[in-house]
């Protein structure tokens, strides 16, 4: 696989889809192209604003959403545990809600959320910025020595992420809309197509830059898991285990092997989660019971 693949863009197929306003928040124009709505916050730590401080901020996710999961398993490897504090939506919705009504009354409270608790506003909602700038802005306040955006790599982490979102973390929940069937068959090849790509990579390299963990091995990471344990349920995406890659599914449960992202990885939550997110798509709600993890 050539170092520049993820410079290789395939034309995506036309597809319509009406997306809710939900964490995906992603939708495809008639010509492929991918929309990103921006992110109704846009605060940035390590800022004039916004200074890296211990116990100042709060960062509120969820363990079934992917964008939120990226930012906890940030902290995590980071070391910031005792310097970033954290709720899970899933076990205090309230508390989420005070949030977002405090600054703007009836919208949709969406995770990630990082909240500053001595101004009592929000920083930002844009899960990229929050997982960047915990990784950069922290380190006097991190227990752990990692780099997860490092100097040298940065542009080709920033390549990596833009083809990742484009054909792998989006093209899944537009899928999951996808109402027409020749559509819903063009975005299943897309995703087989990307997820071969990724195979084919990680077959000379531990992580996808090389030695080196980074950003872009937690964006990958739970889009894994969700390929996994959730989407067959949910988008109909039967074969698309990443079992069937078999560098690819070594190297998910290598990243799955470090506690960092065990310790924030909930199957059962996930699959459930998704459940209900887009119960719409079903007539009746069904949480599909999935197969026994094959992580450990």
């Amino acid at each position: 696989m050539p170092t520049n693949v993820f410079r290789e863009q395939d034309a995506a197929p036309a597809a319509s889809c009406d997306m809710p306003d939900s964490a995906a928040g992603v939708l495809r124009r008639p010509d492929g192209s991918i929309v990103r709505p921006p992110a109704r916050f846009q605060g940035r730590l390590g800022t004039e604003s916004f200074p890296a401080e211990s116990g100042r901020y709060r960062l509120f996710v969820s363990w079934g959403c992917s964008w939120s999961n990226r930012a906890a398993i940030t902290r995590k490897l980071k070391g910031l545990e005792g310097a970033v504090d954290i709720s899970y939506s899933d076990d205090d919705p309230a508390a989420l809600r005070a949030v977002w009504e405090a600054m703007e009354p009836g919208h949709r409270a969406g995770v990630p959320t990082l909240w500053d608790t001595r101004n009592r506003v929000i920083v930002s909602n844009d899960a990229d910025a929050i997982s960047r700038d915990l990784a950069i802005h922290f380190d006097e306040l991190a227990t752990k020595d990692i780099d997860l955006y490092p100097a040298d790599l940065r542009a080709e982490i920033d390549e990596i992420n833009e083809w990742l979102y484009d054909n792998v973390h989006s093209v899944i929940h537009i899928l999951g809309h996808e109402a027409r069937e020749d559509n819903h068959r063009d975005l299943i090849t897309d995703s087989l197509r990307a997820l071969g790509r990724l195979n084919d990579r990680l077959a000379d390299r531990r992580y996808l830059n090389g030695e080196v963990l980074t950003e872009s091995d937690v964006r990958l990471y739970v889009s894994l898991v969700r390929f996994e344990c959730a989407y067959p349920g949910i988008f109909e995406t039967n074969f698309l285990y990443p079992d069937g890659y078999p560098h690819l599914w070594a190297y998910a449960r290598g990243l799955y092997a470090i506690p960092e992202f065990s310790s924030t990885t909930d199957f059962d939550i996930i699959r459930r989660n998704f459940a209900v997110a887009f119960a719409f798509l079903r007539e009746h709600l069904v949480v599909p019971g999935g197969r026994s993890s094959r992580w450990d």
